[in-house]
């Protein structure tokens, strides 16, 4: 009986012991595991897999049910149309409509002629060729590239929300985030077009505050629209800011759920997103947050009114965003920051400034490298103007005997654009000593300029930069470097920067060239994202525009955009 007795009791230590030892297991993996590393990815890659599978379950007429109506169909983007023979003779050159529609028929073969894959780096002819060089590049690549430049894309609308969109982020799509006029926050799948979840009146729609108000007016002119002034995602983590000041973070999280399906009582499983709020970023409280960007490498970037740009760890395994007291990086600028941006590959960001200046700085020192100053001089409404986006682009890839070409690209508050060449060596370091290159090729505004303030720029693959503007235009334009331009007048002294001495001067442009426009945007339009397939911007009441280049949306016509602006800056013949 005693021997039985200390088995059970050898047995009940032994139990618990395995227990405890997976307990600690557990605990520890936990904690040196990052933070939801792959949560977002996992998200992502989850969302994808449920749209396949009920599109496998559904019947080929089911995929109607999405929202993806042409953007004609829609009062707000009348000029999307490709219906020319309905249009009226309403042109400045009072064309009549066959007149039109050769027009832009010349227009797109002109812009065909840049998609040509005959064309290489070696016959002198620029265009795609040159933006391909030597490198491999798949069929789906080149088609993808081609289609980009040739304005050949399917748009839609989703999701259409219960309120105007103010802003928009996304990490991998589908998975997006937004902002609303009433200071919510959506979480959305724009592939499907549907709402996943909403954080309702989490920011103040408007503030009757004079020092909030001049702020609003310098960030979007008479256009402020109200709620939401920020946000951005990355992984599973969400931030947003409002115009009462602060920063909040959001997480999302999965909860799955049970449906019935079929006519037999059948049932199946699906996973619901959804967002959890975390709280303020206590350093932040009181701040008014204009811009906040994640890099790769652990930081959240964070521009603000106060004239600072910080850094926070968001991978901290000891603090979550809302728990630090102080930023891992604070950089004073001495201006109040509009919008921050940042490039993981050459390991900086830029930040426009309400001064006019673009701040470059580096993401692993967390120190200022240089300013440059592009709307130093100007002509009347110009004079005004100061830096309100800046976005670091790369114009070539590195091909044979020729380098890699970065450039920084500036957009104004009244709608002028400015580039300016950076100083990489060929390992992708930005130099120290010069940060910035003199290059009188790239010397005066972008044609044409835009006629209202450049509030957001994305570039999809290098040699393409995309702008969008209160104007209501989004602009893709051709900035790769070493394609082949004939020898003009680059520029006239109403275009100058603060650093060029001279009037005019004749020789090589090689200033970023407008391939085409899409109209139709309301004033609201102030965010754009990218991804190499995809073209997604807000500006459009309370929908998303959805452009797709990739070839492959079977679901929505494809339509030429033109702007009759660009009539005067295309050559044809």
């Amino acid at each position: 009986m005693l021997r039985y007795a200390k088995m059970m009791n050898f047995q009940n230590s032994f139990r618990i012991g395995i227990i405890v030892s997976l307990f600690l297991n557990y605990c520890v993996e936990g904690f040196l595991s990052p933070r939801n590393n792959n949560a977002h990815k996992g998200w992502t890659k989850l969302l994808q897999q449920q749209h396949q599978q009920q599109q496998q379950q559904s019947s080929p007429s089911r995929r109607g049910d999405l929202s993806r109506t042409a953007a004609a169909s829609f009062d707000d983007f009348e000029d999307f149309s490709n219906d020319f023979s309905s249009k009226s003779s309403s042109s400045s050159n009072n064309n009549s409509d066959e007149d039109i529609f050769a027009s832009l028929r010349a227009r797109q073969d002109y812009l065909s002629s840049f998609g040509s894959t005959s064309s290489s780096s070696s016959d002198g002819k620029g265009g795609l060729g040159q933006l391909l060089g030597n490198q491999q590049k798949s069929d789906k690549e080149v088609e993808i590239m081609t289609n980009w430049r040739n304005a050949e894309c399917s748009s839609t609308m989703r999701p259409s929300l219960d309120d105007w969109v103010r802003r928009l982020a996304i990490d991998t799509f589908p998975l997006g985030v937004c902002g609303s006029a009433n200071g919510s926050i959506y979480l959305i799948d724009l592939d499907r077009g549907e709402t996943l979840d909403c954080v309702q009146n989490i920011h103040d729609a408007q503030i009757a505050d004079e020092d909030v108000e001049e702020a609003m007016e310098k960030m979007f002119g008479n256009f402020d629209g109200g709620g939401v002034l920020s946000v951005a995602i990355h992984n599973d983590i969400v931030v947003s800011s409002g115009r009462e000041g602060g920063l909040q973070v959001f997480r999302i999280d999965g909860e799955e759920t049970s449906y019935y399906k079929g006519s037999r009582g059948g049932s199946s499983k699906t996973t619901k997103l959804h967002l959890t709020s975390e709280g303020m970023l206590f350093y932040l409280v009181s701040t008014l947050v204009t811009s906040a960007a994640f890099d790769d490498s652990g930081m959240l970037w964070v521009g603000s009114f106060d004239g600072f740009i910080r850094a926070f760890e968001y991978d901290d395994r000891e603090k979550t965003l809302v728990q630090q007291s102080k930023p891992s990086h604070e950089i004073e600028v001495g201006s109040e920051v509009l919008s921050v941006s940042v490039n993981n590959e050459i390991g900086c960001g830029v930040a426009a400034t309400a001064s006019g200046e673009v701040i470059l700085f580096s993401l692993e020192e967390g120190e200022e490298l240089v300013r440059w100053k592009p709307f130093g001089k100007g002509a009347g409404k110009r004079k005004r103007e100061f830096a309100r986006s800046a976005l670091i682009v790369q114009n070539d890839e590195a091909t044979g005997s020729n380098e890699a070409v970065w450039s920084i690209i500036a957009g104004g508050s009244e709608g002028s654009m400015f580039q300016r060449r950076l100083n990489v060596d060929t390992i992708g370091y930005v130099s120290d000593r010069s940060p910035l290159m003199d290059d009188e090729a790239l010397i005066g505004r972008f044609r044409p300029s835009h006629t209202m303030s450049v509030l957001s720029l994305s570039s999809p693959f290098p040699g393409l930069v995309v702008s969008g503007s209160q104007d209501g235009h989004i602009r893709i334009w051709d900035c790769a470097y070493n394609r082949a331009v004939e020898g003009v007048s680059v520029t006239s002294g109403e275009d100058l920067e603060e650093e060029a001495q001279f009037d005019s001067i004749g020789g090589i442009d090689k200033r970023p060239r407008c391939l085409y426009a899409l109209t139709g945007f309301k004033v609201w339009l102030g965010s754009i994202f990218t991804d190499g397939k995809k073209l997604v911007s807000d500006g459009a009441d309370n929908s998303i525009v959805v452009h797709d280049f990739s070839g492959e949306d079977d679901n929505a016509e494809g339509f030429l955009f033109e702007d009759d602006d660009l009539e005067d800056f295309l050559d044809f013949d």
